[in-house]
């Protein structure tokens, strides 16, 4: 009785582990949906040295799923070095900073405020620019 006991918990173990193992396969198959960006950031017609970009997927239009974080550096970035994104509409955070080291600081000081802007971004992996647009100063 024990034994046939031990028989039906192993078996059950052994179901349980080829189900989350092939759940785990699928999901990086056919069936993942990130889709991986590269491109170019530029500030003032010139590449931005350093800095980062945020995408959020823009739920007031609908999108949903994971963001993700690209580095910039000398004016480029990729997604494929984090998770990469879901296509579609997103809340883009773009942070520039001009790659001169000031103290601790390693990035610099940085070049504009924190652009951010929605994009429809492609629901497939490939090239995606941002160009940054020059900030208007506050009047007083």
């Amino acid at each position: 009785m024990i034994r046939s006991a031990l028989m039906h918990m192993r078996n059950r173990i052994l179901s349980g582990s080829l189900v989350l193992a092939c759940l785990t396969l699928a999901g990086c198959g056919a069936g993942d949906t990130s889709v991986h960006l590269t491109g170019k950031v530029t500030y003032q017609g010139n590449p931005v040295p350093t800095g980062t970009i945020t995408f959020s997927p823009d739920t007031t239009q609908g999108n949903a799923g994971h963001g993700s974080k690209a580095i910039i550096h000398d004016g480029t970035y990729t997604t494929r070095e984090s998770f990469g994104l879901v296509g579609g509409p997103h809340v883009v955070r773009i942070e520039g900073f001009d790659g001169v080291a000031v103290g601790d600081n390693l990035d610099g000081n940085l070049l504009f405020k924190p652009f951010e802007e929605s994009f429809d971004l492609p629901k497939s992996s490939g090239e995606f620019d941002f160009d940054v647009p020059a900030q208007r100063k506050k009047a007083r």
